[in-house]
């Protein structure tokens, strides 16, 4: 895997920002290092005498190159998240109030994200009543229809052409990484299922990575979703995949989301190949764990048995 640059260490990076930032900032304010994920850091900003904080999203790297994504500019992934984010308050989607953001404009720039910090519960797993609210919230999400206006900002990367052209690469990339015999015909069976799609006009708004860790709750209610780095147009099947392969597409999701209506289980599971062949790949490419890897083989396995019916 090749990378731009290497990743700063959060302390340096809290100053660096600090610094960067002083027109943006009120004079005395602290930033403090506080969580990494895989693509950001989330940092503390703590205003003088203010009641309440602030966070940073900050990308580890400007630019990376990955064999599951491609190459990815993170300035042009801030900059579609903040579209989204006004896309998403408008449709009356919880999110944390955005208080600015901007891009790297030059060597030893980042680009960044504010927003007010929301208190939740930061819970690691979803009760039902808290999968109902999710079903909920997902449906004003899906709500949110493609325009060609709207989709050259955003794009249109669930698609399922374009979901097709991901799943071959991330599920060949996994056989040769880590061996996957049943590879050709799985690939044979999505292609079956997920081309019967191609050329839908009825693409959607999908956030793409509605995890626990992403999902703001106080008791029962959702009161933010955050990380909108995914967000794309494309088939809503796609983000119900994806979904399925988190163990949040339950029946009391479903419930508040889809009102009853029958979903096809095949085309579900045809979509999450897409996710459990990243997670494989993040095993063995990005965090050399085999367990991850194992659970992305098992979901492949899965899906297989799936589609065969």
């Amino acid at each position: 895997m090749l990378r731009s640059l290497e990743v700063p260490d959060e302390p340096s990076l809290a100053r660096a920002l600090e610094l960067e930032l002083t027109d943006q900032l009120p004079p005395g304010s602290r930033v403090i290092p506080w969580r990494r994920g895989a693509d950001f850091f989330a940092l503390r900003v703590v205003p003088p005498g203010a009641a309440a904080e602030w966070v940073l999203r900050v990308p580890l790297r400007e630019v990376t190159t990955s064999v599951y994504d491609g190459t990815v500019d993170f300035g042009d992934v801030v900059e579609r998240e903040a579209f989204v984010h006004g896309l998403l308050e408008r449709q009356g989607v919880p999110v944390a109030p955005l208080l600015g953001w901007g891009r790297a404009s030059g060597a030893g720039d980042h680009s960044w994200m504010m927003f007010k910090r929301v208190d939740h519960d930061d819970r690691t797993s979803l009760s039902p009543p808290a999968l109902a609210a999710l079903g909920r919230v997902l449906r004003r999400v899906h709500a949110i229809a493609a325009s060609p206006g709207l989709e050259a900002v955003i794009g249109r990367e669930t698609a399922p052409e374009a979901m097709l052209k991901r799943v071959q690469t991330r599920v060949s990339a996994l056989a040769e990484r880590v061996g996957y015999s049943a590879s050709d015909e799985l690939l044979c069976r999505v292609q079956a299922v997920i081309g019967e799609r191609a050329g839908l006009r009825d693409l959607r708004l999908t956030h793409m990575d509605l995890r626990p860790e992403n999902l703001c709750f106080e008791g029962d209610d959702l009161v933010a979703v955050l990380d909108l780095s995914n967000c794309t147009f494309g088939d809503p099947a796609a983000e119900l995949g994806r979904m399925a392969a988190y163990g949040t597409l339950t029946r009391d999701l479903l419930e508040t989301y889809a009102h009853g209506e029958p979903l096809d289980d095949r085309l579900i599971a045809a979509y999450a190949v897409d996710t459990y062949a990243l997670l494989g790949l993040l095993g063995a490419e990005e965090f050399a764990d085999q367990k991850l890897v194992n659970r992305g083989l098992r979901g492949l396995d899965d899906c297989l048995q799936r589609l065969r019916r």
